[in-house]
């Protein structure tokens, strides 16, 4: 069931999204996987459910192997800073992927919901579960799992066991 209004994601070609858009970019796997999180890992009366379905309202939505390299996506290492505070670097996951270490930000949560789909240099605000709101700069993006698989995919010579 799509979260959209028209009950089907339009894909977009990312060639032809203005970079200036203030909307979040995300790939259709990443969509697929949000969308799925709705009803599998939030409890029904968690105000993130509703901050989860606005987002991919509006977000837009192109094939994963077209979202651009400087794009955050699930799998992402990002750093940012939340309300000026000292940079953090974490991975970008779903749910409860991993450990609470400090190494992860779930994208179920304000800050993680904020990164997903947008680029180093942005600064967005992300509404906490309580009254106010977070300011989140993002400072950069060390890595990127559809651009690391684009560049497996170019270094491919050929000789690996595939080939056989």
């Amino acid at each position: 069931m799509s979260m959209r209004n028209t009950g089907a994601v339009r894909l977009q070609s990312a060639s032809h999204i203005r970079t200036d858009e203030t909307r979040p970019l995300i790939g259709l796997h990443d969509y697929g996987r949000l969308e799925t999180a709705i009803f599998d890992h939030l409890d029904i009366l968690s105000p993130m459910r509703s901050r989860v379905a606005e987002l991919l309202t509006s977000a837009a939505v192109v094939p994963s192997r077209e979202v651009p390299g400087d794009v955050i996506t699930l799998g992402s290492v990002v750093r940012y800073r939340v309300d000026g505070d000292r940079l953090q670097r974490r991975i970008l996951v779903l749910g409860n992927e991993h450990a609470p270490n400090g190494q992860y930000v779930n994208v179920l949560t304000p800050v993680g919901l904020a990164l997903i789909g947008r680029r180093p240099g942005e600064t967005v605000a992300a509404p906490r579960l309580d009254e106010g709101s977070l300011t989140i700069v993002i400072e950069g993006l060390d890595h990127q799992p559809e651009a690391d698989l684009r560049a497996k995919s170019i270094d491919d010579d050929g000789n690996g066991p595939e080939a056989a």
